[in-house]
C-alpha cells in the first residue's frame, strides 16, 4: 500500500487559486501556486503576488498585438511539488488552457523517478478562487486517515459540485483567444454589450445573459444564482479591480440568502486578463 501519512502539498495554478483556511493544526500540509505568464509586446507579466494588473491591462489596451498567455511548464509543476510524498494539483479548466496537460506530463516525470509517490491532478473545469470548503474536505479526509485515493476522490467530487459564474467586464481577450465567437465580439464592441456566463460541465464558457452596459449586472447575477439553484453556503467573489462592486454584490447575495458566507478576493492576473476590468468570477459549492 502506498504511504500517505507523511507530508502533503496542495498546488494550484494561478487560474484557480485555493483559499486556505486557518486552523489546520496537527497535519503537515503545504500550499503553492504555479503562475501563468501574460505576455504583451516584449514584456512578460508573471502571474504571482505583486503583479501590476492595472498596468498589464493598460498595456494590453494600448498594444496593437494585444496579449497572449502561457501556461505553467511541466518543470514549473515539478518544482512546486518538490519532494512531498502526497500531492494534489488543481488546474484551470482543461478546455481553456494547457495547464492540465502540463501537470499530467509533470506527474509522469515525477512517478518515473519515484513510483511510490502519491500525485493526483484534478481538472477543475472552472476558474477563480476555489472555496475553503474544498481544502476543509481534504483536511478532514486526511485527519480521518482515509487512503490517498479516497482523499482524491473526495476532492474531485467537491470540484464537480462547485459552480462557476462569470460577470465579464470585457469580452475582448476571450474573443482574441478563440474562447468566444467573433460575431459575439463584434456585437459587444458595437452595442456596448456586457455578459454573464457560466462554466459548462465540460469547462467551457457559456454566455447565458447579454445586456447593454454594466448597470444591470447585479440584478442579473442574483437572477442567475437563482436559476442555477444557489441556496446559500460558502461563496467566493474574485474581482478585477472592482472591490466596491464585489462587496456590493456580496451584500445583495447575503440579503437574499441569509445563510451565506461571502469571501471577496482580488482575481489573479490570468483571470483579470480574460474577464476584463470590473469583471467578477463567482464560485460556490452546491
Amino acid at each position: 500500500m502506498k504511504r500517505n501519512d507523511h507530508g502533503w502539498k496542495l498546488v494550484s495554478d494561478s487560474g484557480c487559486g485555493l483559499l486556505v483556511p486557518d486552523g489546520l493544526d496537527g497535519i503537515d500540509i503545504d500550499y503553492a501556486e504555479v503562475p501563468f505568464t501574460i505576455s504583451v509586446d516584449n514584456t512578460d507579466y508573471i502571474d504571482e503576488p505583486g503583479i501590476d494588473i492595472g498596468r498589464m491591462l493598460e498595456h494590453i489596451e494600448n498594444s496593437k498585438s494585444g496579449g497572449r498567455t502561457s501556461c505553467p511548464s511541466p518543470h514549473a509543476w515539478l518544482e512546486a511539488w518538490g519532494d512531498e510524498e502526497n500531492v494534489i494539483a488543481f488546474t484551470l479548466s482543461a478546455a481553456l488552457s494547457g495547464s492540465y496537460n502540463s501537470a499530467i506530463a509533470a506527474r509522469h516525470m515525477a512517478l518515473e523517478k519515484d513510483p511510490d509517490r502519491n500525485i493526483a491532478v484534478i481538472n477543475t473545469c472552472g476558474a477563480g478562487g476555489l472555496p475553503e470548503q474544498m481544502t476543509n474536505i481534504i483536511y478532514e479526509s486526511i485527519r480521518d486517515g482515509d487512503s490517498f485515493d479516497a482523499i482524491v476522490s473526495a476532492a474531485d467530487k467537491a470540484v464537480r459540485e462547485t459552480r462557476v459564474m462569470f460577470a465579464l467586464g470585457s469580452l475582448d481577450n476571450l474573443i482574441k483567444a478563440g474562447r468566444l465567437n467573433k460575431l459575439v465580439g463584434y456585437a459587444a464592441h458595437r452595442f456596448n454589450i456586457s455578459a454573464i456566463g457560466v462554466a459548462s460541465p465540460g469547462g467551457r464558457i457559456e454566455l447565458i445573459h447579454k445586456f447593454r452596459g454594466m448597470k444591470k449586472i447585479y440584478g442579473k447575477l442574483i437572477d442567475t444564482l437563482r436559476e442555477t439553484g444557489f441556496t446559500g453556503g460558502e461563496l467566493v467573489i474574485s474581482h478585477c479591480m472592482n472591490e466596491d462592486g464585489a462587496e456590493k454584490l456580496g451584500h445583495l447575495i447575503k440579503a437574499e440568502w441569509l445563510d451565506t458566507d461571502v469571501s471577496v478576493v482580488s482575481a489573479s492576473g490570468l483571470c483579470s486578463y480574460y474577464m476584463g476590468k470590473d469583471g467578477m468570477i463567482i464560485t460556490y459549492h452546491e
